[in-house]
Formats: C-alpha cells, sequence, structure tokens
C-alpha cells in the first residue's frame, strides 16, 4: 500500500487521540519490519472505527546520507523520527516504533515494537563495534517505553530477561501471514514455477534468510540424507533468497556444500524473488522447512501454512508456538530434519492431515486482529504515559 505521509491511515472523524507510526522501513528493500509496517498500515486503512487515529511518518530523502545505510538508520532512531514527528504533524499523543529502537529524546511517549533481541543473545550478530554502540544506546532508550509489544510469547520472555523490561509493560500481539496467501486449487501456481524456474515436481522449500541462525547447511545435508528415501527421486529442495553481504562466517556459503555431496540437480538456489515468485513458490511446494536455531516469530511457515503446506520446524524459541500441532516439530540436527522429511514424503495420510491443521491454525492469525489489538494497547499506553 502506498501512502502519502500527510495523510491519517484512518478514516476516523471523531476526536480520538492521534498515533504516529514511524513508516521508515517501507523505503528500504523488503524485509520482515517492512513487511510489519505495511500491514499495519493495510489493516490500520480498513478500519473506520479505530480508536485511534494513525499517521505514518517518513524520512525525506538526505543529501548526506544513504537510506538503509549504518549511519543512516542510527541517525533517524536516535534523532531523526522524532524531529520528522514534529515537523509533519500537529503533536501525537503517541508514537510508535516497529523495531527494537528508540529516539535519545523524544517529546511524547513512545510503544516500541521488539520482534527478537537476537543481537543481545547472539554474540555472532554483534560483533562490530558499530553494532555494539547502537545496541548499547538502543538498550537504554527502549526501556523508556511505556509499552513494549512482542511477537510471541518466546520474544516476550527475552525481553523480559534480556533487556530487565518488566513484564507488566510487554504484550504480546501475533503476527499473520499476508492475504494473499492460499492454497493452489488450480495448479496455476505449480504451472508458474515450472515455466519460471524449471522445477517440475515435488520439492521441500526455504525462503527464511541465508544467515548463521537459519541453519541452512544443515537443511542441505538434512535433504541429501533423505533423498535416497524418498518415494521420487526428482524431488528437489528450493532455496530462495540470497545472503545480505559477502561474509562467509555470517552467511555461510552453500554452493560448496551442494557440490561436495553431489547434488547440483537436486539443490536449486533461486535468488531473490518477486512477491509474484515468492507466492508460487509456497503454493507449489510439498514441505516448508526451517531448522532455524532462533526465530522472534516463526513468519515463514505461518505463510507456508496458509497456502496448505506443512512445515518441519526446529523446537527452538517461537517456531513451536506459531506451528503447533500443524507441522512436525524437531531437533535442530541432521537426522531429526531427514528422517521428518522422509515421513511426510513417505505418508501421505500425514501430510494430509498436516494440511487441513496447517490451514486451520493460519487462519487464526490475522493482521485485522493483530492492528485492533494494537490500537488497544495504543490506547492503554496513552492512558498510562509517565
Amino acid at each position: 500500500m502506498r501512502t502519502n505521509r500527510k495523510q491519517s491511515l484512518s478514516t476516523a472523524t471523531r476526536d480520538v487521540p492521534l498515533v504516529a507510526l514511524d513508516g521508515s522501513f517501507l523505503h528500504l528493500p523488503p524485509s520482515g519490519i517492512g513487511t510489519y509496517v505495511r500491514s499495519l498500515a493495510d489493516a490500520f486503512a480498513a478500519m473506520p472505527d479505530l480508536p485511534v487515529d494513525v499517521h505514518l511518518i517518513e524520512p525525506s530523502p538526505g543529501r548526506l546520507l544513504k537510506p538503509g545505510s549504518r549511519a543512516h538508520r542510527f541517525l533517524w532512531d536516535a534523532f531523526g523520527v522524532t524531529g520528522t514527528l514534529l515537523a509533519q504533524h500537529p503533536r501525537p499523543r503517541l508514537l510508535h516504533l516497529p523495531q527494537f529502537t528508540a529516539p535519545i529524546a523524544a517529546s511524547v511517549p513512545y510503544v516500541v515494537t521488539i520482534h527478537d533481541v537476537i543481537p543481545l543473545v547472539l554474540p555472532d550478530y554483534r560483533a562490530s563495534g558499530a553494532m555494539r554502540v547502537n545496541l548499547a544506546v538502543m538498550s537504554r532508550t527502549v526501556k523508556r517505553a511505556v509499552r513494549v509489544i512482542a511477537p510471541s510469547d518466546a520474544a516476550a520472555e527475552d525481553i523480559t530477561r534480556v533487556l530487565g523490561i518488566s513484564q507488566d509493560r510487554v504484550r504480546v500481539i501475533p503476527e499473520a501471514a499476508s492475504s494473499d496467501l492460499a492454497p493452489d486449487r488450480a495448479g496455476a501456481a505449480r504451472a508458474f514455477v515450472r515455466n519460471r524456474f524449471g522445477i517440475d515436481g515435488p520439492y521441500v522449500f526455504n525462503i527464511g534468510g541465508y544467515d548463521l541462525r537459519k541453519n541452512l547447511p544443515l537443511l542441505v545435508r538434512a535433504f541429501a540424507q533423505a533423498l535416497p528415501q524418498l518415494p521420487d527421486p526428482a524431488t528437489t529442495l528450493v532455496i530462495a533468497g540470497a545472503p545480505h553481504a559477502e561474509n562467509p562466517r555470517m552467511f555461510p556459503p552453500l554452493e560448496p556444500i551442494v557440490a561436495e555431496l553431489g547434488l547440483g540437480d537436486r539443490v536449486r538456489l533461486v535468488g531473490r524473488v518477486t512477491d509474484d515468485e515468492r507466492r508460487a513458490l509456497y503454493q507449489a511446494a510439498s514441505v516448508y522447512a526451517t531448522p532455524s536455531s532462533y526465530e522472534g516469530f516463526g513468519l515463514t511457515p505461518l505463510e507456508a501454512m496458509a497456502c496448505g503446506v506443512p512445515p518441519i520446524v526446529a523446537n527452538r524459541t517461537s517456531l513451536p508456538e506459531v506451528v503447533g500441532d500443524a507441522g512436525l516439530i524437531v531437533e535442530p540436527t541432521v537426522e531429526a530434519f531427514a528422517e521428518a522429511i522422509v515421513r511426510i514424503f513417505r505418508d501421505d495420510a500425514l501430510r494430509r492431515d498436516l494440511t487441513d491443521r496447517s490451514l486451520a491454525r493460519a487462519a487464526t492469525f490475522s493482521w485485522e486482529r493483530a492492528a485492533r489489538e494494537t490500537a488497544d494497547i495504543y490506547r492503554e499506553a496513552i492512558g498510562g504515559a509517565r
């Protein structure tokens, strides 16, 4: 959804409090936080009866700093968001920051959504000096938030444990899959995937990211171990996305592992994909698999579930919480994932049952509910602002 930063997201004309939502991520390359902001904004815009009036605030392109750069990000988070807020709107009652960040000085109270505390619990994610400085500053400023929104119970527990934010200020609001994700009843997605990528036949899918915690080398090795036992020897493993940087420690390369295991024709690394390609790859998949060791909210398995694709996930952090009884939850080892892949492909009754469970469970998550609960938090925060 394209929004005009000078217009309200909501259509309310009643005398309701004004809330400013940081929309800066809408101007950056696609990301989980960008999806979160856009999904909330779309849901708010579709609700005429919101108890608050929500406006997006967005940065103007700077002459000296490149949007998306670390320097720009830090300066926007620490200083720019409040300056832009005051320049664009009358003083709002509340500011909503959609990631682990908060301004050094703010003239209005704020709510922060903390999706995870990965850099604080996984040392590899805070290796650079700039990251450590940023974390030190933001760890202090987010503690001033009137309320903190977490996407899962697992994330909320880490927020209170690691940051020392009291439980009474943390609220859990689950996220949801995009409304355009649904089962491929007519087979159009399979035809699209065949024509676009040359993939014809069953496949295991992953689009969770290439960074270290995603454990993609483990998934490749598990698939290699499972392959001889699969009923269709033409089954492939399809991995979408690409590393964010040429840093082999943070983004372990998969090509050497694929070559080592002789899987050149059985593993497809399709790179970055468009929204249409992403949707079709989900819909045409037989299984979704993620051995990730840490997720603040398991969005990609939920997106697969919304397409009726059963997931296999690691028994870690929020993944069991999101998947519930709709998938196979196993330890993140080569053996466990290989066994789970074989089990789903060889047991037709299990696969059909998990497909039904996946659709039912995915339907319990919605952006409309998330938006309404977020608006309730706004009202609560305004009433409890100190």
